[in-house]
């Protein structure tokens, strides 16, 4: 069974939170810390496949990725 989901390179995202609003399967939590706000992949079983996170983020900070 192929299983995937998507990954954030925490290195390149600034945090504007794009692919949390876009999020069809509402995969991504987002948290706010002293460095500022993230996206987090909560439930990544969810994940439909749609891509959409990844089109809509500016710094190419996330990708879907297969286990």
């Amino acid at each position: 069974m192929r299983i995937v989901h998507p990954r954030i390179d925490y290195d390149k995202c600034v945090g504007l939170l794009e692919c949390y609003g876009v999020c069809p399967a509402d995969v991504f939590d987002a948290e706010e810390s002293i460095e500022g706000k993230r996206a987090l992949v909560a439930r990544s079983g969810d994940c439909i496949e749609c891509e959409q996170y990844v089109q809509v983020c500016p710094t190419n900070a996330i990708e879907l990725v297969e286990d």
